[in-house]
């Protein structure tokens, strides 16, 4: 093992990731330089899904805002069919066909979500679906960590409005 010198910053963002994930130094660093990684030691099987190779490779925010969707549709299939089912009439960022996204507003461009039957509205911007993806992870019932880190991965840095009050997320630009 080799050892390198950090600034207090960096040092505390490594602490906090491995602290708040379960990750060891190594880990967190391997994923974060698109290294090998072990996400089986990640004791949150999402926050494993998010360091594994797959994940990782997903460029575009939107890419890996529909694989977020995936993952919690398929993990967690009644719940989100649940939510599905709460969103109130209006501008509906998911659904159970193309048509019932488009037919809100012919400009809307929907994708479906990889693997699963649910379409989503993709002509929102980044911080719209951040938001949007904190909703759907707080109804399926994670906690605020794992929600700030998962807003993180498609492009957040700063904070996002939830229950009322500001979150400050990490994750790059």
């Amino acid at each position: 093992m080799k050892s390198i010198e950090v600034s207090e910053d960096v040092y505390d963002a490594l602490k906090k990731m491995t602290t708040d994930f379960h990750q060891s130094p190594d880990d967190v660093l391997a994923a974060l330089l698109n290294l090998r990684v072990s996400p089986a030691t990640a004791k949150e099987p999402l926050v494993a899904h998010m360091l594994s190779a797959e994940f990782r490779a997903k460029f575009t925010d939107a890419d890996k805002y529909l694989a977020i969707l995936s993952w919690v549709a398929t993990k967690h299939a009644a719940d989100f069919n649940e939510f599905i089912l709460s969103l109130a009439s209006g501008r509906r960022y998911l659904g159970w066909s193309r048509e019932e996204i488009v037919e809100q507003c012919r400009h809307n461009q929907a994708r479906q979500i990889p693997g699963t039957h649910f379409w989503a509205i993709m002509n929102i911007d980044t911080a719209t679906k951040r938001r949007f993806l904190a909703r759907v992870l707080e109804f399926v019932g994670y906690s605020d960590e794992i929600i700030e880190l998962v807003c993180g991965a498609i492009g957040m840095r700063g904070a996002i409005m939830r229950r009322g009050h500001a979150v400050e997320a990490v994750g790059p630009t």
